[in-house]
């Protein structure tokens, strides 16, 4: 999982490939402005985990030595994305507005519908406008976009199989935070989808995840739907945590069937059954609502 927790490994490991991914960029004009490590004030560090052509959302930190990079409330943001090239070299794409959510003093940029069309290689960087008309930009990122997701998306149909319930112990297992609302936990997936309600499932590991703050949002964002009577949800702590045999396997098999591989994760099901919206690592709070209005 990639999180600000892990940024300073992930970052160095990106940087020593930026040298093979800049030298490889070819062409006129902007694919010649390049920044390299060495003068870089910050560099991007990808959160988002399945990075596939189409996907909906890309989510970003910026890093700058061992912490985030301190801009103002008016800095705007924006991602440069460098496409492959058939001669195996890097041309610059499109460029795309990036939004912020703050999670304390973390700062979460998120691009919406990411211009990812093609398999292959690609490079990220990003560009800070700041109010007195500079603008500051990071290294070339390279990256990885696969042809499909390895994930469950929106249309595909949620997985039947039971998570873990009050029934099966997990109550005892669980993070001080959340040991107490057992209504998290009253009925698994495969009991909303026999019943043919709507639910919104989290996959947080709570005081476990290391991005805790995300993940802690994530689960307040579920309960004060909850509380609000808007929709069903539950709760699923994927990771971290030691559990008895029997209660582990089922955790196990809970992760595998629905592919977590990063948390915080956040999937909408209607009532048919069929997974109408997938959120990893952070969503505000707007846009979580209105996808769940979407299945009601």
């Amino acid at each position: 999982m990639f999180t600000i927790r892990r940024a300073i490994a992930t970052a160095s490991a990106a940087l020593l490939l930026l040298g093979a991914a800049l030298a490889s960029a070819c062409g006129d004009g902007d694919d010649r402005v390049v920044v390299t490590a060495s003068e870089g004030a910050f560099v991007p560090v990808i959160e988002t985990s399945d990075i596939y052509v189409g996907m909906p959302r890309f989510v970003v930190t910026l890093l700058e030595r061992d912490t985030q990079p301190d801009f103002s409330d008016d800095a705007v943001f924006l991602a440069r994305f460098f496409a492959p090239t058939a001669e195996g070299g890097l041309r610059f794409h499109s460029e795309a507005p990036l939004d912020t959510i703050l999670v304390d003093e973390l700062r979460y940029l998120i691009t919406r519908g990411p211009p990812l069309d093609q398999a292959g290689q690609w490079a990220l960087a990003v560009t800070v406008e700041l109010a007195d008309g500079t603008a500051e930009s990071s290294p070339r990122l390279p990256f990885i976009v696969a042809e499909h997701p390895r994930g469950l998306v929106a249309g595909d149909d949620a997985p039947r199989i039971d998570t873990p319930t009050v029934r099966d112990g997990i109550l005892e297992r669980l993070a001080a935070q959340t040991r107490d609302d057992s209504s998290l936990y009253e009925r698994s997936a495969a009991d909303l989808l026999d019943a043919g309600e709507p639910f919104l499932i989290v996959w947080a590991s709570a005081d476990r995840c290391a991005g805790r703050l995300a993940c802690s949002r994530a689960l307040a964002q579920a309960v004060q739907l909850r509380d609000a009577a808007v929709i069903s949800v539950i709760h699923v702590e994927p990771f971290g945590r030691p559990r008895s045999g029997e209660l582990q396997t089922l955790i196990d098999a809970a992760n595998e069937a629905w592919v977590i591989e990063a948390e915080p994760q956040l999937f909408i099901v209607d009532a048919d059954g069929v997974i109408r919206a997938r959120f990893e690592i952070v969503i505000s709070d707007e846009e979580l609502r209105q996808a769940v209005d979407a299945v009601r």
